[in-house]
This record gives structure tokens, C-alpha cells and sequence, in this order.
């Protein structure tokens, strides 16, 4: 992504930030830094600390579990718009599958660390991703088929 512009214009793309205003996307763009990640490429594997979410800009994401055989299950694929590792911003743990990247793929990348040093001057512009990745997450389990609900409350202990 060559400049700011691209990055708010892939900010607001994604339902995560359907709220935000043009000011607050310049905000939560001050702290996005984008990355490539190449075909068959893991951007987090199963189990890996969750340390930050993810806006993909162009490609796909496939996320997928691994199953007591030991086989990868894919749970969706996500492309240009969506959102993943939404959970990593509001706790620290474990990721509850892995992402890998179907072909070239470019994201735009938002860590708990860079949230929390971006509070200190914008707490509203904070506040209303926490609020939004809540939301969001919400609406996710609502559609989610009664399998994966039950599997997200055996993996979330809910």
C-alpha cells in the first residue's frame, strides 16, 4: 500500500470500522503498517499468542483448525474487507486457528501494543474498536451454525 490514502480507503472497507468516522480512520491508519505475505504462506498458526488484528487490502485468507487427526479443517476464507484476529486485541492468549494466505496476499496489521500506545492520545478513537471488535465478534457467533458456535464456546471455555 503506497500511502495513506490506500490504507483508510481498506480501513473503511471492512465492517469493523463501518462506524468510524473519516477523522477516526486517519487515527487507527496512523498506527496500520502493511504486510505482503506470499502464497501458502502462515500469516498465524493455531496456538501462536495473538498479538494484533488484521484488515486484508487484496488476496485471501483461509483460516483453518487442525483436527484430532492431525488434518487441517477450513473454517471460511476471507478476502479483500474482512477482518480476522479480532480477539487478540481485547485479550492475550492463544489463536484459535491458523490464517494462511491463499496467494498473494497484502493485510493491513494493528497491534494490541500500538492500541495501547495510541490511548494515551486518542482514547475515544480506542474505545470505539474495542467497542467495534465487540460487536463484531457478537454478530460472527449469531450466524455462526450451531457446530462452530459449540466449538468456539468448548475453545473460548464460555
Amino acid at each position: 500500500m503506497s500511502n495513506n490514502a490506500d490504507i483508510v480507503r481498506t480501513l473503511k472497507s471492512a465492517a469493523l470500522f463501518r462506524n468510524f468516522t473519516d477523522t477516526g480512520l486517519q487515527i487507527v491508519a496512523s498506527i496500520a503498517q502493511t504486510k505482503r505475505i506470499p502464497p501458502n504462506t502462515p500469516l498465524f498458526v493455531e496456538n501462536m499468542l495473538g498479538e494484533g488484528l488484521y484488515v486484508i487490502a487484496d488476496g485471501m485468507i483461509r483460516l483453518a483448525v487442525r483436527g484430532p487427526n492431525g488434518q487441517d479443517t477450513t473454517l471460511t476464507m476471507l478476502s479483500a474487507g474482512d477482518s480476522l484476529g479480532e480477539a487478540a486485541i481485547l485479550r492475550s492468549g492463544p489463536r484459535l486457528c491458523s490464517a494462511t494466505a491463499e496467494v498473494e496476499t497484502t493485510v493491513l496489521e494493528i497491534t494490541r501494543r500500538d492500541i495501547a500506545m495510541l490511548q494515551r492520545s486518542k482514547p475515544q478513537a480506542c474505545l470505539k474498536l474495542m467497542m467495534g471488535v465487540v460487536e463484531l465478534i457478537g454478530e460472527r457467533l449469531q450466524k455462526a451454525d450451531p457446530d462452530f458456535r459449540q466449538f468456539l464456546a468448548w475453545r473460548l471455555d464460555v
